[in-house]
């Protein structure tokens, strides 16, 4: 076997794919150094998550499943026994495998326990380490491991009194819990991501140490919610500079009555779309932030001559509404924003590709740059003959996602392709989106007359999926869908 190249996996949270500039959907948000990548290699423009929550996306991209196969269906459920897992696959391939941020793939199992070198130093849990760190934050989900690595580094460092401020929330005041952004009062040397940036930085070091190949998965919190951004990101973009999203119009007349009260709940209605633009523009403030130490990471991999041998792959575990449909961050609904997400690749191949390909499919890609394939069958194949220009499509039509649970209990399919979008949601309406004419997805045409034949033929095909994956809602479903 010839020389096996680095792999750099390099994943956002809650980042919409809009936000990467590179594609060209956003005049304003701008991410100079992944953009390079993607000049310098490729992006997929049609990429999904398999589910916009972040524990069974992450845990998806672990074991290249569908979450009702390896188990993870919410954020607290742990991955089923006996599953093969990503960093033990690569670790088993002789390559150093290392790991830094935020973990969310399993509440029992840390980094070390999953293949990943004994010093990954990962956030436990929901995992937000400024939490209990922050005075003024009121936001509280620290990380479940102790020590809190964010803590004992901003210590070391002499930012232990750094402190956040200009909380913004909702006006629920049952939720008076979770900040929407805060302004960090502090360099950007004692940020959440700029730690990240530097553990990876030093895993790296690591990796040249020890001679071997290497696999380091660095994960970001950001820029999740709440955006907590250090000046000059916290101003660089005007909020009032932002334009309504076009489905901020968005009624719910013809919408399940969850995405009603998933609204209502965060309290962010009275501030109208102002208030969406003040998120927003902190939001986009973190993705630019989060851009400046992605360019840390790589001038890392050039100083230390890793850069040519090294596969930079840039993602997300799925998107946010921000003011899409007067939703904000992701739920039981299956819009573009959540689930469409950004996928770069540098190192692997120089053209764009358009087939619909999904997270999951990382998996049985990354083992197929270290030469192996995964030891059991999963859900979806390897994209590197994608990435690298052999194959310019992956013959595939259709996209199959899935939703479990996240604030209430919804279980929830979605099947879409490029023309129409079908949702089952097991105990509300259904939707159906025709998407060359209602790209924004405004309009529910599930039980519009003039498009039956339309929704039994994408019916057919979620059955087909349900029956391919042995998916338990399918019960349900098809007990019940001539009434659908």
């Amino acid at each position: 076997m010839g020389k096996r190249k680095n792999v750099l996996l390099i994943l956002s949270d809650q980042q919409r794919w809009d936000t990467v500039s590179s594609y060209g959907a956003n005049e304003i948000c701008r991410t100079p150094h992944i953009d390079e990548l993607a000049r310098e290699g490729m992006k997929f423009t049609n990429a999904f998550t398999t589910s916009a929550i972040c524990a069974p996306s992450r845990a998806s991209l672990m074991t290249g499943l569908y979450p009702h196969r390896h188990g993870v269906i919410d954020n607290f459920t742990d991955i089923k026994e006996g599953t093969p897992l990503l960093g033990e696959c690569m670790r088993d391939a002789g390559y150093y495998c290392g790991y830094a941020g935020k973990w969310h793939v399993s509440p029992s199992r840390e980094p070390k326990e999953c293949g990943f070198c004994e010093d990954s130093k990962a956030f436990m849990g929901y995992g937000f380490p400024g939490s209990r760190v922050f005075p003024h934050l009121r936001f509280d989900q620290p990380p479940d491991n102790t020590p809190n690595y964010y803590e004992e580094y901003l210590k070391q460092k002499g930012f232990d009194h750094v402190d956040v401020s200009h909380g913004f929330m909702g006006n629920n005041p049952a939720l008076q819990i979770q900040e929407m952004f805060c302004r960090h009062e502090g360099p950007l040397e004692s940020t959440i991501e700029y730690f990240v940036a530097q553990e990876t930085n030093r895993l790296i070091d690591q990796a040249k140490q020890q001679d071997k190949p290497f696999f380091i998965w660095s994960n970001f919190w950001g820029p999740h919610s709440p955006s907590i951004v250090p000046e000059p990101y916290y101003s660089m973009y005007d909020p009032k500079s932002i334009p309504e999203h076009p489905s901020y119009c968005e009624t719910f007349a013809d919408k399940p009555y969850g995405y009603y009260l998933s609204e209502k709940m965060w309290g962010l209605g009275d501030y109208g779309w102002p208030g969406f633009q003040e998120i927003i523009a902190r939001y986009y403030g973190h993705c630019t932030m989060i851009d400046d130490l992605v360019g840390m990471m790589v001038e890392k991999l050039k100083e230390t001559g890793l850069y040519e041998d090294t596969i930079i792959i840039y993602g997300a575990d799925h998107g946010d509404c921000l003011g899409a449909h007067k939703l904000i961050e992701k739920g039981a609904f299956t819009f573009d924003e959540i689930y469409r997400v950004p996928l770069v690749v540098k190192g692997a191949g120089t053209r764009d590709n358009h087939s619909l390909v999904m997270l999951q499919e990382l998996m049985p890609t990354i083992l197929d740059v270290a030469g192996v394939t995964p030891p059991k069958p999963v859900d979806g194949e390897s994209l590197l003959p994608l990435m690298n220009g052999e194959r310019e499509s992956n013959g595939r039509e259709h996209i199959f996602c899935e939703y479990h649970s996240h604030f209430y209990v919804a279980r929830q399919r979605m099947v879409r392709d490029l023309s129409y979008q079908f949702t089952f949601n097991e105990s509300e309406r259904g939707e159906l989106y025709d998407l060359k004419n209602d790209p924004y997805q405004l309009r529910n045409v599930c039980y519009d007359p003039a498009y039956r034949d339309i929704k039994e033929k994408y019916m057919d095909i979620m059955s087909d999926y349900m029956k391919q994956t042995e998916d338990p809602a399918g019960v349900w479903y098809h007990r019940i869908r001539a009434f659908y």
